[in-house]
């Protein structure tokens, strides 16, 4: 199992890289962001995000080879604050263009499908560049909270945005809540795991 760490602020343009190459593909970021600006534009964005929740609430966590990264928030502080909204409107114009609004829309039905309660943590992001899948990175990732869900008794949610990969979170103890098509977006899975053990 690949050993995961705390991100620290020198990691950030691999995060953002990493992040920017493991979603490429994938079908609902690229309903969001015009192909032609993804790779000059993406990983800004994520080296962006990742940013914000360093300094705010969020806890960013690598992989020891920096090829993947994910994003989780902790119990009741999810929600995007106005300081993060802020942050992100020039990254968001530059990387969506014209397609803003529909981002926008999206993300707030997205906030409306989000439990209230109980608290849990909320992994927003998890990628890994495709160049180093199934090398355990992913599941690391995903562990090194939810062993600590476990240990506190607290559960956890996300989306998925790919439907291949609702069995890999399956096996890391999430089941699928509802699916969601927000703002007419491709399909997502709303997944929710209850603490083990």
């Amino acid at each position: 199992m690949p050993t995961v760490r705390a991100a620290t602020a020198n990691d950030l343009p691999q995060v953002g890289r990493a992040l920017a190459a493991a979603f490429a593909d994938d079908p609902v970021w690229t309903w969001l962001a015009p192909r032609a600006t993804w790779a000059d534009r993406a990983p800004g964005w994520f080296a962006t995000e990742a940013r914000l929740q360093l300094e705010g609430h969020g806890e960013v966590l690598v992989t020891d080879d920096g090829r993947g990264a994910a994003v989780w928030s902790p119990p009741k502080r999810w929600r995007t604050s106005p300081r993060e909204t802020v942050a992100l409107v020039l990254p968001s114009l530059r990387l969506f263009r014209g397609r803003t609004p529909r981002v926008l829309r999206m993300v707030s039905g997205l906030e409306g499908a989000h439990p209230a309660e109980p608290p849990h943590w909320y992994l927003s992001i998890l990628g890994t560049d495709p160049a180093h899948q199934g090398r355990g990175n992913g599941s690391a990732l995903v562990r090194a909270v939810t062993d600590r869900c476990d240990a506190e008794g607290l559960p956890a949610y996300l989306e998925s945005s790919k439907e291949q990969n609702v069995p890999f979170y399956a096996r890391h103890g999430f089941a699928v809540r509802e699916v969601v098509r927000p703002a007419g977006s491709p399909t997502l899975w709303t997944m929710w795991r209850e603490p083990q053990g």
